[in-house]
């Protein structure tokens, strides 16, 4: 399977960096409260500054973890990206994003998680205006590459091409290749593991409502598992609809200098 492609709109540069694993459920609560920087280190520890950042966006994501969906919806009104009744589990994926890269440090603390609500960056589409809103209100240009990828998240070569912390992706769904409706989403990537396993904090609904936890998206040397496989699944989907069969938009900050 070929390499990730230049992009249409930025070169991309890959350096893949993995992160320890580590797990927390922390209750969510109607109030929202800035999250700290990741729990101190022992003093022997030597964690470099990359890997400091990336430990402070995973820590940053478990405070937004719902395992029902009534506390997934107390956690999208804390979010506060809308007015309610909008303001629920089941369209707070862009808002999630922003809140989680804002309170780990990915993006400035003004930045309005309103702007990511219902976007739409669909070239296809007159109407959406996605892109012109990331560039101008989250990931500038010249700061970010924008790599468009046209295979389905289910296929791709993540092995080939991993993904790292910080990378924001938006999910595209084909329509008519499945009678049941799909959906497209967006998501963050909160951590990669020492076996190269990507996790993400997003809200996702396996039947019984829409919840927010963290999901193994893609295991390198295990093609099949995960919830990019599960996503593209019909069979596994069916009525909750599928994303990703029409590829993705993955955002990534531009070769940093940290050590």
């Amino acid at each position: 399977m070929a390499s990730i492609p230049t992009a249409s709109l930025q070169p991309a540069t890959r350096t893949p960096t993995f992160t320890p694993t580590a797990t927390a459920t922390p209750a969510p609560t109607n109030t929202h409260t800035p999250i700290p920087s990741a729990t101190p280190l022992p003093p022997t520890a030597t964690l470099t500054l990359r890997q400091q950042r990336e430990a402070r966006l995973y820590q940053a994501s478990l405070h937004y973890l719902a395992d029902t969906p009534e506390q997934a919806d107390l956690v999208a009104r804390e979010i506060d990206f809308a007015s309610d009744p909008h303001e629920s589990a089941d369209n707070a994926c862009g808002p999630l994003t922003v809140a989680i890269m804002r309170d780990g440090g990915y993006l400035p603390q003004d930045a309005n998680p309103h702007d990511m609500w219902l976007l739409c960056p669909r070239e296809d589409n007159p109407e959406c205006h996605g892109l012109e809103i990331l560039n101008q209100k989250f990931f500038p240009q010249t700061e970010y590459d924008y790599i468009r990828i046209n295979e389905s998240i289910g296929s791709y070569d993540w092995a080939e091409n991993p993904l790292q912390p910080g990378d924001w992706l938006y999910l595209f769904v084909r329509k008519g290749i499945s009678k049941y409706e799909g959906f497209d989403h967006m998501l963050v990537v909160t951590r990669v593991d020492d076996h190269g396993r990507a996790y993400s904090v997003t809200n996702i609904n396996k039947g019984d409502g829409f919840v927010i936890q963290e999901e193994l998206l893609y295991d390198p040397r295990r093609p099949g598992q995960g919830l990019f496989s599960e996503l593209t699944n019909d069979k596994l989907r069916k009525e909750l609809g599928m994303t990703g069969t029409a590829g993705f938009l993955l955002i990534r900050a531009k070769a940093n200098p940290l050590p």
